[in-house]
């Protein structure tokens, strides 16, 4: 079969950001490609049914390719919004979409301004920090993180980025206390074992002369067993990859077994993957189709089927509950509607009128709650 393709242009602030959407039919997949320039920004990608009749998997493709144009058109859009209202969690979740599709630049700003509102907000700095990094500024990135750590002492993610950061700069020593940190503040970290594995074969490996004091079998066990933690608290780390890693330590071919758990890094999916609720929540607060019932329904249905997966994730139940009022919100605005309607037929119906007046007035109180729980 013919590879399916779709392109088009996306404006953006004077970028010239262009995305191509196309499917790979020998390994069954939809793949989008962000470009600025020239320049290949970001890819995303999912799978499809091998056997998909081909008009269908023509509409499937140009879905997936119109969805994320879109996705990237309402950040520019919402972002001029955002900032009238210096709201720093949807500052800090406009940043992180950007970040996504590495707008390095545009995701900064937004991180910037989320702790210049919220100084406390510990996420902001871990994914400033990562902004940071990917534009290759290593010194602004542990100086950000070391901030955070400042006001967010027991944030075990800070202390895993900024044992990376210090990592990207050779200094090791440095690099594995930050890990242990993160490893003491939170045992069941599967990245930190996968991490602390990682800088510990650099030292060894590493012609620089900054090597950690440690002797090569003592050094490659702890490798071994940090790898071996990280795939017991994890089952995404149990793959070929660090299999093929894990031999080539054996056999002492260290550079070769590092770049083969990068590779691994790069390819990891997180934990749980929650994209979705960032695009939701700004598009709900500030998007002109977000608060629509087909896009809560969506969303609450896509937290329903992650919590039969992820029962005891208290992220996801939390959303959950958010939700469930947002459905409220809508069933409310409903009845108001009905109650409405029913005086309209007959303006002498007492109960409808009373009805009318009493949720008119007493619902105001869930209105509140909601917008309390959105900031």
């Amino acid at each position: 079969m013919e590879n399916i393709h779709f392109s088009d242009n996306i404006p953006a602030r004077g970028r010239k950001l262009h995305l191509q959407t196309h499917t790979l039919d020998e390994e069954s997949k939809i793949v989008s490609t962000l470009f600025d320039g020239g320049r290949v920004l970001a890819r995303d990608e999912t799978g499809y049914e091998p056997n998909l009749p081909k008009t269908i998997l023509k509409e499937t493709v140009q879905q997936f390719h119109q969805e994320r144009i879109q996705a990237i058109e309402i950040l520019y859009v919402i972002s001029a919004r955002v900032k009238t209202v210096r709201h720093p969690v949807s500052l800090f979740k406009l940043g992180r979409q950007y970040l996504r599709w590495n707008l390095i630049d545009e995701a900064i700003s937004e991180f910037e301004l989320a702790i210049d509102y919220n100084p406390n907000m510990g996420e902001a700095y871990i994914q400033l920090g990562e902004a940071y990094l990917r534009r290759g500024g290593f010194t602004e990135a542990i100086e950000t993180l070391k901030k955070g750590l400042q006001v967010t002492p027991g944030y075990p993610d800070l202390w895993l980025k900024l044992g990376a950061a210090l990592g990207k700069t050779g200094n090791f020593n440095q690099a594995l206390a930050a890990v242990k940190k993160a490893q003491k503040i939170n045992p069941e970290y599967s990245d930190a074992y996968f991490l602390h594995a990682r800088l510990l074969l650099s030292c060894i490996s590493d012609d620089s002369g900054k090597k950690v004091e440690t002797d090569l079998p003592t050094a490659k066990n702890t490798i071994k067993a940090s790898l071996s933690q990280a795939v017991s608290l994890s089952p995404r780390f149990r793959t070929p990859l660090l299999e093929e890693a894990l031999r080539r330590l054996n056999q002492g071919q260290l550079k070769e077994s590092g770049n083969l758990l990068d590779r691994l890094g790069e390819k990891l999916n997180p934990e749980m993957d929650l994209n979705f609720h960032d695009l939701f929540y700004l598009n709900y607060m500030y998007g002109e189709k977000g608060r629509h019932p087909a896009a809560v329904d969506a969303y609450v249905s896509q937290l329903e089927r992650l919590l039969k997966k992820h029962a005891r994730y208290a992220d996801l139940h939390n959303m959950m509950g958010i939700g469930y009022l947002m459905k409220c919100r809508e069933l409310f605005f409903r009845s108001l509607q009905h109650f409405r309607t029913a005086v309209e037929i007959n303006p002498d119906y007492q109960q409808a009128k009373r009805n009318l007046k009493l949720a008119e007035n007493d619902g105001k109180g869930l209105l509140i709650l909601l917008r309390a729980l959105l900031k």
